[in-house]
């Protein structure tokens, strides 16, 4: 038995040392949004500089349409719009822009004033994020750096932090 819990524990400490954070990705030492450029479902250009400034908060989300946690996680997002205003949505992906509209498509993601949603053709998300699971979540306020969800978030949590709670 002693053994069995033993094992246990093994597993779980290394699963969670794992889902940690890369100490060596640049957002771990820049708190600032980063610099960005991203094709959006509906062919635009938009990068850091051009996004709209009327909101509070920017949620980045790293997601792949293929992924069922993303999906979950566009799901809610998508029932509990409503609560969340002032946030401007980023949906970055790596994958084919044929399935980011698709995805874009089933969660009603596309046309929404507050949501942009694409691919980051030069990786720079990617890259300074580092992320080792999707869906990645990260949280700026005001341009700069308020949480990071290595393995997207519960809408509550979300809330609370939009909330000041």
């Amino acid at each position: 038995m002693k053994y069995l819990v033993l094992c246990l524990l093994c597993v779980g400490l290394s699963s969670s040392l794992w889902a940690q954070s890369d100490p060596n990705a640049p957002y771990q030492k820049d708190k600032n949004l980063p610099n960005f450029s991203l094709i959006s479902v509906d062919g635009k250009e938009v990068t850091n500089k051009q996004m709209p400034t009327k909101y509070k908060y920017t949620f980045i989300l790293i997601f792949s349409p293929d992924c069922s946690h993303c999906e979950h996680e566009a799901e809610e997002l998508n029932k509990n719009m409503d609560k969340f205003k002032d946030v401007l949505f980023i949906w970055d992906s790596y994958r084919d822009m044929e399935a980011i509209k698709k995805f874009a498509t089933k969660y009603n993601l596309a046309g929404k004033p507050n949501i942009i949603i694409g691919r980051d053709p030069g990786f720079t998300l990617p890259v300074f994020f580092r992320p080792r699971m999707t869906p990645f979540m990260a949280i700026y306020k005001n341009g700069l750096l308020v949480k990071i969800f290595e393995q997207g978030a519960e809408v509550g949590d979300l809330l609370k932090i939009v909330q000041g709670n």
